[in-house]
């Protein structure tokens, strides 16, 4: 009986195990299933934005990436169009969308497609349970080159600036106007909101506007004001050396009062030229003028002759003391004390220009010339005499000699005007400029600008002359050696010297100069002479021909050639000249001369 028994219990368990299976195969389906139909949906978006993206409340879950890209396009871009108005205060500031900014469709794509795709879980929650899934994702706007720039200067239109409160004197008398503060307008944020409200089909938004403090306020400026008051309110003495040497009187004080902005406020100041022009009469006898360096010729060498310093005004800290004794509270007194005072070319200065030695020479003849033309070429020489050209710096002959005046102490002399010698104030002058152009040639510097006369002049180096005048023809050479030139002048009633001071670089200048070519013959010619009697007719007799020459020069420096350059030369021929007073008009081509009245 107990095998009978036995018998149904086993049964009934292997139908159990049997449903077991079944159920376990059944679920192992399912999953399964369900597994291939995460990977085919998967798999069919993998190109496509996930289920439940939207980008400024445009849904594009689902959508492939070209339908997607489309989708915003059409329905973001329109939004784009209309204009959002900005309430700044009582202005109003339209914002024009797409000329702000622009919609970066591609960018703002990727964006939602990239979106639930930070890892496995968040893509597999996305694929799961897309109902549950929801994603907003910010649009890409790219603002436009200038278009931040527009707005920032409109707001700055339509804001306004703080106000400092400012000082200044009336007479004696301290004013203080109020400051103002102002008010701005961050740009980012409102363009932000701008862009949002674009978005959001909004037209209209209102800024943030906020209040600016002034940098210096009224009443930072009132405690300034109280200290000027007090610096005005008497004379203050002043001293030197225990002496009392004058006093500075409240209008005198109040005239030197400066308000200067430091820190968030005012720094009350004397303008110091100004004191040490106020100052200095009263310690003049105490003053010392300074001496600079000179340079001593002894033969062809040169020596320094050292500099003394001299005294003056210490006006920083009279400026201190004087503001110590009007705003202290005792005594309104200050002593004010001197300093050294450099020489313009100190001792050491000199030195360093390495003037030492002659580089290079030239004498001209005067020639024929009258009392004044000596004098002017004799007062050029003072005037070019003792000049330094620093090395690398380029001399200008109406530069460096300037206008020739009568106020400058010039006479008549004479100058040549379309071949016809008429006065001039300052004539000779082209005597210096000859000279100083052959001693430039000589030392192998570059000659930047030379012209020469019109007509030869047979006591001048053949095509080596050079003419100047103020306003016109103009001699310029510059300086290449390493070291500075002194520009020694003498001379005599008969010659004029230039000598070059500095020191030798081993230069040789080779020089030749051509047979005369070109010769052009003088024929008469016209002139007119406002300034002649009326109907009157005078002659100049006729001169030397015309014609070319060139002067080729080669510079060597320690053997090397350095420049080579040539100076050509055209003299006109010294043409007989028929000048007509007003009134009588010649035969042929004329031209005026400058009036003689």
């Amino acid at each position: 009986m107990a095998e009978i028994a036995a018998r149904p219990a086993r049964a009934i368990r292997r139908r159990r195990r049997s449903r077991a299976a079944t159920v376990a195969l059944l679920a192992a389906l399912l999953v399964m299933a369900a597994g291939a139909a995460l990977f085919a949906r998967a798999y069919t978006l993998r190109d496509s934005v996930l289920p439940g993206v939207s980008v400024a409340d445009v849904d594009v879950g689902g959508l492939s990436r070209d339908d997607a890209r489309a989708r915003l396009q059409t329905e973001l871009g329109p939004l784009l169009t209309r204009p959002v108005r900005v309430s700044v205060g009582e202005q109003v500031l339209v914002v024009r969308p797409r000329r702000a900014w622009t919609l970066d469709v591609a960018a703002t794509e990727e964006r939602a497609y990239q979106a639930g795709r930070e890892s496995v879980l968040s893509r597999l929650g996305a694929l799961v349970a897309p109902f549950a899934f929801t994603q907003e994702v910010e649009p890409v706007l790219d603002v436009l080159p200038g278009g931040r720039q527009a707005i920032a200067e409109r707001l700055h239109e339509l804001t306004f600036r703080p106000v400092n409160a400012r000082l200044a004197m009336s007479g004696e008398e301290v004013v203080v106007r109020p400051g103002r503060p102002g008010t701005t307008v961050a740009v980012d944020p409102l363009l932000a909101s701008a862009q949002q409200a674009a978005l959001a089909g909004s037209v209209r938004i209102v800024a943030g506007v906020e209040e600016v403090a002034p940098a210096i306020t009224t009443e930072e400026a009132e405690e300034v004001a109280l200290r000027a008051r007090t610096l005005v309110s008497a004379p203050v003495a002043i001293r030197l050396r225990k002496k009392r040497v004058g006093v500075l009187g409240p209008a005198q004080l109040a005239a030197l009062v400066r308000f200067r902005p430091a820190g968030g406020t005012y720094e009350l100041a004397l303008d110091r030229e100004g004191l040490r022009a106020a100052l200095l009469p009263m310690v003049k006898a105490k003053l010392q003028e300074p001496v600079d360096a000179k340079f001593r010729i002894v033969g062809e060498r040169v020596r320094v002759v050292r500099s003394k310093p001299g005294t003056t005004l210490d006006a920083a800290e009279a400026q201190k003391a004087v503001l110590a004794g009007g705003l202290g509270t005792g005594r309104r007194v200050a002593a004010v004390g001197l300093t050294s005072l450099a020489a313009d070319l100190t001792t050491r200065e000199a030195k360093a220009l390495g003037i030492r030695e002659k580089v290079s020479s030239f004498t001209t003849d005067m020639g024929e010339s009258s009392a004044n033309r000596i004098w002017n070429v004799h007062l050029l020489g003072d005037y070019l005499d003792g000049t330094i050209v620093r090395a690398g710096q380029t001399f200008s002959y109406n530069r460096g000699i300037g206008p020739r005046t009568v106020e400058r102490g010039f006479r008549e002399g004479q100058m040549i005007w379309g071949g016809v010698l008429i006065p001039s104030i300052g004539g000779g002058v082209c005597q210096t400029a000859t000279t100083i152009f052959n001693a430039a040639f000589e030392a192998g510097l570059p000659i930047l600008a030379r012209s020469n006369h019109a007509f030869y002049i047979s006591h001048y180096p053949m095509g080596r002359d050079a003419t100047v005048s103020w306003g016109g023809p103009e001699f310029v050479f510059r300086n290449d050696l390493k070291h500075a030139i002194l520009i020694d002048v003498s001379y005599t009633n008969a010659t004029f010297t230039v000598t070059f001071y500095g020191t030798k670089q081993r230069r040789r200048v080779e020089s030749t100069t051509s047979q005369p070519t070109n010769y052009t013959q003088p024929k008469l010619q016209y002139a007119v002479d406002p300034g002649a009697p009326p109907n009157s007719v005078r002659r100049t007799s006729a001169g030397g021909p015309g014609f070319d020459v060139t002067v080729h020069r080669k510079v060597y420096e320690r053997g090397e050639l350095i420049r080579e350059d040539d100076f050509f030369t055209r003299y006109k021929p010294e043409n007989p000249t028929a000048i007509y007073g007003p009134g009588r008009t010649p035969p042929g081509d004329y031209f005026y001369l400058p009036s003689s009245a």
